[in-house]
């Protein structure tokens, strides 16, 4: 029992750290402050929503008995999607590596093609590193990864309110935005959806590989809503964290933010090393704080990446593992510069939407759904097709280099809808 216990907690944090990105220390501050307190009442019931999803997939897999990888051969035939899901994790991998890197590096190494190529070097060597020398103590040091993380943002939090001197005007403005109750909007429920979709992590298989090590001794429901809390908490502390960084600024800056959407975020992320320039102590904090969110993310996401090959090639973890990096590096190498790394990230955030409904397949062809959970797989399954077409027609129309990222997730998604035919016949079906 006390071994339950343990991996419990593990499995908590676990699924904390996967959720908690950098998105959750940089945009959903933004979110809250730009819609107040209704567009955070949105954001809570759409979270809620897909962490019943979460709970779903990871329940489905558990009750099965097949492990993620199979139930997609044999049990529900759809083996493209899995692929599909493979890609967008390598996708991934090639390009927040950098990101999550530079977090610590980018006072040393700048934040342009150079750059990101060292970043991604060390950060991939560190994950190789964990994916094939922990082995079977991968996932207790991720959820002892995602626990420093929370601690991280629970200590940053507090020196940033002790440490920042207080401005009324400044934090009276803050707080207003944060509190202010507006009319819901057509924007504002897409946003909610987007940053609650991130917020839990949907469209990696995350939850599918989870499900696949636990039995009925364990709560799901238990770990995986638990995680997911303790990902909107740090997301709570995360804004009042980027309020008090953009106090030594002025409150332009924090309109700036606020209404700059991403490109403004990231902006603002960048700009943190002058305007904390007398606050080393908090720029430090920060910067742990990000980076330990990536990280968190990043194993994983690799751990998912990495299950998937060695299933489908039955090849070894340490081989699989070598796969995985080397394709991932391969591809992070081409999209080092800025302006391609931007259009591989374009081309993962249209492609999501749609891995999350591959994802939540296997929950629609359960023939053990219950009515509750059919209505909320219905629910999630037409809010991602409504969302991916509208990411997909807005990167279209953002034109340039965008247009690539668009033919890129249509190429990805399609692969998945009708690649079976394309791929070679497992051995039992020669």
């Amino acid at each position: 029992m006390e071994e339950i216990k343990k991996w419990t907690v593990y499995m908590i944090f676990l699924v904390a750290g996967f959720a908690t990105g950098v998105g959750t220390l940089g945009l959903f501050p933004q979110f809250w402050l730009e819609y107040g307190l209704t567009g955070l009442i949105v954001h809570v019931l759409f979270l809620a929503l897909f962490a019943y999803v979460a709970i779903l997939e990871t329940e489905t897999v558990m009750k099965s008995g097949y492990y993620f990888v199979e139930l997609y051969h044999k049990l529900i035939q759809r083996r493209a999607m899995i692929v599909a899901i493979l890609t967008i994790v390598i996708l991934f991998l090639s390009y927040y590596t950098a990101n999550t890197m530079l977090s610590l590096l980018a006072p040393f190494v700048g934040t342009g093609t150079v750059g990101r190529l060292i970043a991604k070097l060390l950060m991939f060597a560190l994950i190789f590193l964990v994916l094939t020398r922990a082995k079977e103590k991968s996932f207790a040091i991720m959820a002892v990864g995602s626990l420093f993380l929370v601690v991280a943002v629970i200590v940053t939090a507090i020196a940033f309110k002790i440490q920042i001197p207080e401005n009324a005007t400044f934090l009276g403005m803050a707080k207003h935005m944060l509190v202010a109750r507006t009319s819901p909007s057509l924007d504002m429920i897409r946003d909610a959806a987007l940053r609650a979709g991130y917020g839990v992590g949907l469209g990696f298989a995350f939850y599918l590989m989870i499900g696949s090590f636990l039995n009925e001794r364990f709560n799901p429901r238990l770990i995986v809503g638990t995680g997911i809390l303790l990902q909107f908490i740090v997301g709570l502390l995360s804004t009042l964290i980027l309020v008090y960084a953009v106090a030594p600024s002025t409150p332009d800056r924090l309109l700036e933010y606020v209404y700059g959407g991403d490109e403004g975020a990231i902006a603002f992320m960048g700009a943190l090393p002058t305007i904390l320039k007398d606050y080393p102590v908090l720029l430090i904090l920060i910067a742990t704080s990000i980076f330990f969110a990536g990280l968190t993310s990043l194993l994983p996401a690799s751990e998912v990446g990495l299950q998937i090959i060695q299933s489908m090639l039955k090849t070894g973890r340490n081989r699989a593992a070598t796969y995985l990096i080397g394709t991932a590096l391969a591809i992070g190498i081409l999209d080092s510069p800025p302006s391609i790394a931007d259009m591989a990230l374009k081309a993962v955030t249209v492609s999501i939407f749609f891995t999350s409904l591959y994802e939540l397949w296997p929950v629609l062809a359960s023939r053990e759904r219950t009515p509750m959970a059919m209505g909320a797989g219905v629910l999630a399954a037409l809010l991602f097709v409504l969302g991916g077409l509208y990411a997909l027609i807005t990167t279209f129309k953002a034109g340039g280099i965008y247009i690539a990222s668009a033919l890129l997730a249509i190429i990805i998604v399609g692969f998945g809808l009708v690649g079976d035919a394309l791929l070679p016949a497992r051995p039992e079906e020669a």
